[in-house]
């Protein structure tokens, strides 16, 4: 049965790597590729939701490419909290709502090379991911303690213990079947974790 993919880039530096992935999923026939890149500058937020609703119908998995522009979501500060004027942002919490015509997709994370210092940290032989203001960050280590892989307090089984898989670009194109796999299996037991659609401190104008 083919997968349907959902590819959630930064244009300005983020569109390499998604016409790489997309001449990879095109000579695939289990992948069909529903992404885009309409310039939706002009486009009013209940436009961007129907438009986001109708692309994300019937996708299973959303790939998200962290480049060192989409590393962060980009806010406005109101009256103590933020609003998020983000496309990537509306792309990935949308990808995760339940609604009519569409339930929550699995969700990848893909980092570049530019970005492996930004959102990596070693100590010996553990490796940290570091806080970013992104909404795939506020879905790893979210697991709920029953369904844990990893039972070692503070360590996490990276392809399950997260709903958002975090894969370096190279793992992921080399082995892409694997990852989407696993989110799709993420998906079909997505009440294993605790799903978060909006950034803390969010609101909606």
């Amino acid at each position: 049965m083919a997968r349907r993919v959902f590819i959630s880039f930064r244009f300005n530096d983020g569109y390499k790597y998604k016409e790489s992935l997309e001449k990879i999923f095109n000579k695939d026939e289990d992948i069909i590729n529903h992404s885009e890149d309409v310039d939706r500058s002009n486009y009013k937020d209940d436009t961007i939701r129907e438009y986001l609703y109708k692309k994300l119908r019937n996708t299973s998995v959303t790939i998200v490419l962290l480049t060192p522009n989409a590393i962060n979501h980009k806010k406005i500060y109101f009256y103590g909290s933020y609003k998020y004027d983000d496309w990537m942002y509306d792309e990935i919490r949308y990808s995760l709502e339940d609604r009519d015509g569409n339930r929550c997709n699995g969700l990848i994370a893909v980092y570049t090379h530019e970005v492996e210092n930004m959102i990596l940290k070693k100590n010996g032989d553990l490796t940290y991911i570091s806080s970013f203001n992104n909404l795939v960050r506020e879905n790893m280590f979210n697991v709920k303690k029953l369904y844990k892989q990893n039972k070692k307090e503070g360590i996490y089984d990276r392809d399950y213990d997260h709903y958002c898989s975090l894969i370096s670009w190279d793992e992921f194109i080399n082995n892409y079947d694997k990852y989407i796999n696993i989110a799709e299996k993420k998906r079909e037991n997505k009440d294993h974790y605790d799903i978060k659609c909006r950034m803390p401190n969010s609101i909606s104008f």
